[in-house]
């Protein structure tokens, strides 16, 4: 499965109908397709520690889903993708940001493995019984 994960920040002044509008037009866009197997929106939850954060604090995520990185390129590449969102950035000034990959795992054996990490080899942070550790591999902020 390949999730497609939308970051969105929209400006202050944006009005709450008019946000129930735009996530509404895109389930029903991603929907529509058949190319997609899945989507849900959320709001960001904010932290006090939000309001000093350099970069982009997101309002909200989307995610969809698809069977293969071929659905994305379609559904990509469809003309009712590029105006609904060249009409909508335009009605609401958003900004956002995008990635597309595999479905993170978050179980708590996969936290100490990192790409590039050979399986069969214990982490540093792995116990002495092969177990994963009580920490990943980021170990300071």
């Amino acid at each position: 499965m390949i999730v497609h994960t939308l970051i969105y920040r929209f400006p202050e002044t944006t009005r709450a109908e008019d946000l129930d509008a735009f996530f509404a037009a895109a389930r029903e866009l991603v929907v529509s397709t058949g190319l997609m197997t899945g989507f849900d929106v959320k709001p960001h939850l904010m932290l006090p520690a939000d309001e000093r954060a350099r970069g982009m604090t997101a309002a909200y995520i989307v995610q969809f889903a698809c069977d293969d990185l071929e659905a994305l390129a379609k559904f990509s590449e469809l003309p009712a993708v590029f105006d609904f969102i060249t009409d909508w950035k335009e009605r609401l000034g958003f900004e956002a940001a995008y990635a597309n990959h595999e479905q993170l795992d978050l179980t708590p054996a996969s936290y100490c493995t990192l790409p590039g990490d050979d399986p069969r080899t214990p982490s540093r942070t792995s116990r002495s019984d092969g177990a994963p550790g009580p920490t990943s591999r980021v170990e300071s902020q």
